[in-house]
């Protein structure tokens, strides 16, 4: 009798757990969405109850692919974790503990930047307003520009040298101006062979490019972006007089220059005088007086750019400075993702071999699962649920929260979708490897973009039950 109660209970415990494991309904709803994929195309997806833990779906969960912007979801979870909710970037003015008399700083300062992703150039006036308002006519001494918080290159490996111009490419230094990037229109001329015109958004910004676009009547016109020595680029190539203005937003080349240059021009405006050098790098000194200071806002909003405008530079800046808060050594892209493995890995994150080098997806050296990021999006939802950076990044509640990531041949996403009872499902998918046949038309790729997001949304509804596929 023991032993049959035995045998019973294991056959009941057996049928649970795969009943558990997928609904048969929802699992060949998603199956068949799964079968209407584009040749060529492959996928790692994993859908998953954050409560009980079962799996409720998967095809291809352990495949590593290049994940884009959804990599976002780890930093996010990452920094929430290690810094917390009060933490915030804080820019000073500093100097030695000695008197100011008659407005004269006597000795070194140095203007201390933290790698702060939302400093605006309007924050760095603020901070030199402040200076004036202490009375501070005249620097005797050098003025370093401190932005050794971080170390090593501003752009992580894999990512595309012809996105490094690129606006949403910027560098992620330690200094930081206005998301490091710089606007402006390029307008071409009335008739043919006439000059093009630049006009900045700033001009007083001291961020140009050396602008050698002619206006051409040809079938095939393109602009090139080549490196310049003296200003921040040089682009090529030709536009018809009857083309509109084309929009140019552009990362800054030199940050370190572009941050001297502004900050002289700041000083010479306020009326404050420095007699000695601008430096770039950290004195072999302290410098415990604050002259002045700026803060930002609180991590939560500082979030709200990388999961809802899928910001590179905050992911990337964010990553860094987590590496920093827990090495007490310049960040990196290195320390940061060596602390996610540590932090996250010891949190029930198996990371299994996957392959990460940023913070913000934009590599293509980055590598990982479905099965990793719903491991992260689930330990958030049992550390934070509701409360988590994800959903409190949103300003409007929805049944539905997603981070989605594109690039060429990638789309993915991952997130959660609130069921008719209110309880959440976790799911990331990946898709690697999507195009078309070619050559396609314009039309054609066109409607490819169109089928591969109306996956998308049908993998969405299937999952909340709203339909079928």
């Amino acid at each position: 009798m023991v032993r049959f109660l035995s045998c019973l209970l294991s056959a009941f415990v057996i049928f649970s757990f795969h009943s558990a494991q997928a609904s048969p309904p929802l699992a060949k709803e998603l199956q068949k969405l799964v079968k209407s994929l584009p040749p060529g195309s492959v996928y790692s997806i994993q859908v998953k109850d954050p409560v009980s833990g079962q799996i409720v779906f998967e095809r291809g969960a352990q495949h590593n692919l290049v994940p884009a912007s959804v990599l976002k979801v780890m930093t996010a979870t990452l920094a929430y974790e290690v810094l917390g909710e009060e933490f915030q970037y804080t820019t000073q003015f500093v100097t030695q503990d000695r008197p100011i008399r008659k407005g004269i700083v006597k000795g070194p300062v140095a203007l201390v930047f933290s790698g702060d992703p939302s400093l605006k150039r309007k924050h760095l006036d603020e901070l030199v307003e402040q200076l004036k308002k202490l009375g501070i006519k005249s620097i005797h001494g050098d003025l370093w520009l401190d932005g050794e918080v971080f170390s090593g290159y501003d752009r992580a490996g894999g990512v595309s040298w012809d996105d490094l111009n690129i606006c949403f490419a910027a560098p992620a230094a330690a200094m930081i101006m206005d998301r490091n990037c710089f606007y402006a229109w390029l307008k071409p001329g009335k008739k043919e062979g006439a000059r093009t015109t630049v006009k900045y958004d700033q001009s007083d910004w001291f961020l140009t490019i050396d602008n050698q676009v002619r206006t051409r009547s040809e079938k095939d016109c393109r602009l090139e972006v080549r490196p310049s020595l003296d200003k921040e680029y040089r682009i090529e190539g030709c536009i018809s007089p009857k083309s509109r203005s084309v929009r140019l937003a552009f990362s800054v080349n030199d940050v370190e220059r572009a941050v001297k240059r502004y900050i002289k021009s700041q000083l010479r405006k306020k009326g404050i005088h420095l007699r000695g050098r601008l430096i770039v790098g950290r004195p072999d000194l302290d410098m415990p007086l604050v002259l002045a200071e700026h803060r930002s806002e609180f991590l939560p909003q500082l979030l709200k750019p990388v999961l809802n405008d899928s910001d590179n530079l905050y992911s990337d800046s964010i990553l860094k400075t987590v590496g920093y808060e827990t090495s007490g050594k310049p960040g990196s892209y290195a320390s940061g993702i060596e602390t996610a493995r540590e932090v996250l890995g010891g949190k029930g994150v198996n990371f299994g071999t996957s392959r990460l080098v940023d913070g913000s997806g934009l590599s293509r050296y980055n590598f990982i699962s479905a099965s990793t990021l719903v491991d992260v999006l689930v330990f958030g939802w049992a550390q934070w649920g509701e409360d988590s950076p994800w959903l409190r990044a949103r300003d409007d509640p929805k049944k539905t929260w997603l981070k989605t990531g594109y690039m060429s041949g990638v789309s993915s996403m991952a997130g959660y979708v609130f069921q008719s009872n209110g309880q959440p499902l976790v799911f990331a998918v990946i898709l690697n490897g999507l195009m078309p046949p070619l050559p396609a038309s314009r039309e054609e790729m066109k409607a490819f973009r169109k089928d591969i997001k109306s996956f998308h949304r049908s993998f969405l509804k299937v999952l909340a039950g709203e339909g079928k596929a």
